[in-house]
């Protein structure tokens, strides 16, 4: 499935979510949206510099929002070499959303990806982490690949179950798979639910030595462990933007570098190995 001589897979991931992620929740204050403007003017340079320096290739998770505000700035990603995914519109959350609805949201992210990008997105990562009951459904119509947004594994991609009935009293009862390939992500190997404080949400400010640990501790974990797997990094600039952080990533990626086994790309890449070594 990798390269020779590897043996387990390493994505680097980043939500650029700028603006969008405040949006959703209600907050359009000026103070809220500097957030996002220090996404954009600070965190995204210094995530793509780092990159550079360590040779890596990415993918991006980037919602509408963003893509039309900073146009060039995304352009500039693909143009280092990183691939961009579908993250929502303006990081909606989709729960309770009629199947209509969200098929119309899904057919403007991908306008908005060829108008900005030129180019259709291949995979998909729900803005606020819930699907619906249709999503993958939908994910399959219109000829999305892959999907990072669930946690019904870790390190093994895998095609998820479709869910025929859910009786709470009885049993779930499942009918096949959907031909989505999924790579779960996790709040473990996140930095927003360990690091970004949001006053009334998510507390945040968690020691770096620590979620740096866990992150690493992972890895040790799935090379050891889970051959042909795929560990799932998911950054926000915003938030792994800050110095602090930032020192913390350079750590991660000095390790992870110097695994001779560990291959690091981009989730298509992944999938495009995953598919041709397990055909549907």
């Amino acid at each position: 499935m990798f390269p020779e001589g590897k043996t387990f897979g390493l994505a680097m991931t980043v939500d650029y979510d700028a603006q969008a992620v405040w949006l959703a929740k209600g907050k359009s204050d000026p103070s809220w949206l500097a957030r996002g403007e220090y996404e954009a003017n600070v965190g995204v340079p210094r995530i793509l510099e780092a990159f550079d320096r360590y040779g890596i290739v990415s993918t991006w998770g980037v919602p509408g929002h963003t893509l039309k505000t900073w146009p060039e700035l995304c352009r500039e990603v693909v143009a280092r070499g990183h691939e961009i995914c579908a993250h929502g519109v303006y990081h909606e959350n989709l729960l309770g959303r009629p199947r209509l609805e969200e098929r119309h949201l899904l057919d403007w992210q991908i306008a908005q990806h060829e108008e900005v990008l030129g180019r259709r997105p291949r995979g998909y990562r729900a803005p606020s982490g819930p699907l619906t009951e249709n999503t993958f459904e939908l994910l399959e119509e219109l000829g999305f690949e892959w999907d990072s947004g669930t946690q019904g594994g870790d390190f093994l991609p895998y095609r998820p179950q479709r869910i025929a009935s859910v009786d709470p009293w009885d049993r779930t009862v499942y009918d096949g798979n959907y031909d989505v390939v999924e790579f779960s992500p996790s709040a473990y190997l996140e930095d927003w639910a360990g690091l970004e404080p949001v006053p009334g949400g998510n507390v945040g400010l968690s020691d770096t030595e620590v979620v740096l640990r866990r992150w690493c501790d992972s890895l040790d974990f799935g090379l050891a462990e889970v051959e042909g797997g795929v560990m799932t990094i998911v950054l926000h600039p915003q938030t792994i933007g800050r110095p602090h952080h930032m020192l913390m990533l350079y750590k991660f990626l000095d390790y992870a570098t110097s695994l001779p086994q560990v291959h690091i790309s981009t989730l298509s890449d992944f999938y495009d190995r995953w598919v041709a070594a397990n055909p549907a």
